[in-house]
């Protein structure tokens, strides 16, 4: 049986050079081989490429990286935003739109999770200690809850701890989109589903956390979240 065609989103960095270059970390490439599927970067934003990528692959990753544009969720920047990548934003704006009209599988990881959010109509919180109170400090690592009978409960646990490295979440929730964990007492979503598409999303770092370049030790085992995705792809 072939190995699913998955696209990883990508970000763009400027060099020292000054020159601009695609950026993706290599775990999320690693981690989606180790699952069972072959991982193809995306590397162009042009609508009918976009297009073509979509009718090609079974799968979209939706990798973490910088904060969305607050203007993709008729907000102002308020002033705790990092430097929002517009490419990025409008590629997987557009991957977002091809997969779920063709029903494929995407799956979202920290910025994926807040990107799924925003594509659906929901809004964000544009900073978790300066608007809510909380503190989530980057590379932390904290417990949450999985909702009962969910993917998340099923496969790691009703509760399980997990590593922390963003500073924004979930505030109005997208129009079909169920939450599937939460943190901080139930006052952060970690985890989110479409009630009728194959989409999955979580606010953590999966892929920091299994195999031997392992980042974070605490927590379960996740490689099965890229052993599941892939699994599905394949049916698609």
């Amino acid at each position: 049986m072939d190995k699913p065609l998955i696209l990883l989103s990508t970000g763009v960095r400027v060099g020292s050079t000054g020159l601009p270059y695609l950026h993706l970390y290599q775990n999320y490439a690693d981690s989606v081989t180790a699952g069972g599927g072959l991982p193809l970067p995306v590397s162009t934003g042009e609508p009918e490429d976009l297009a073509r990528l979509a009718d090609l692959a079974q799968g979209l990753l939706l990798t973490g990286g910088v904060d969305i544009a607050p203007a993709r969720y008729g907000q102002e920047d308020r002033g705790r935003c990092g430097q929002p990548d517009l490419w990025r934003d409008s590629v997987e704006w557009d991957l977002c739109g091809l997969f779920v009209q063709r029903g494929k599988p995407i799956w979202g990881i920290c910025r994926g999770l807040q990107l799924l959010n925003v594509f659906f109509g929901g809004t964000l919180v544009q900073d978790l200690e300066s608007e809510r109170g909380l503190s989530h400090p980057d590379h932390s690592v904290h417990p949450l809850e999985a909702a009962p009978g969910s993917w998340l409960e099923r496969t790691f646990g009703p509760s399980f701890p997990v590593n922390s490295y963003h500073h924004q979440a979930v505030d109005e929730l997208g129009r079909g989109l169920v939450p599937t964990a939460f943190s901080m007492s139930g006052q952060v979503v970690e985890g989110l589903a479409h009630e009728s598409l194959p989409i999955l999303a979580v606010q953590w770092h999966p892929e920091r956390m299994w195999g031997p370049g392992r980042r974070d030790p605490e927590g379960p085992d996740m490689l099965p979240f890229f052993t599941s995705f892939c699994a599905l792809c394949g049916e698609a």
